[in-house]
């Protein structure tokens, strides 16, 4: 039985720096997102963020732009098989408007080159 997707904004294939850290410590994860839309994200990480943790996001999308940033929630995780990582999926819940311009520009100059697909 196959999932039904959920995701309101499609996902595009992009590997990305981003940095993740819960509110109000200093423990800060830094990784590679796997796949971006406007609603989220998935990325790889060694730490296990249980379903519900809320984190803020810094997002890498291009060398000499500062980070996109976010208020997060892990909504999502898989054990990567034969490996000590997972992957998280991340939906945003809260992002300053200009943020989003920026990101939704930039998703829009990759899905030019790389077509949009389900994860």
């Amino acid at each position: 039985m196959v999932a039904q997707e959920r995701r309101i904004s499609p996902r595009v294939r992009a590997y990305r720096p981003v940095r993740l850290s819960p509110p109000k410590t200093h423990r800060v994860t830094e990784t590679l997102t796997k796949d971006l839309g406007t609603g989220g994200l998935c990325c790889i990480s060694s730490t296990i963020f249980p379903v519900s943790t809320e984190l803020q996001v810094e997002l890498t999308l291009s060398e000499g732009g500062g980070p996109v940033t976010a208020r997060g929630k892990a909504v999502w995780f898989r054990m990567i098989p034969h490996s000590e990582q997972v992957d998280v999926g991340i939906a945003f819940l809260e992002m300053p408007q200009e943020h989003k311009r920026r990101l939704s520009a930039y998703l829009e100059r990759l899905a030019t080159s790389t077509p949009a697909f389900q994860a």
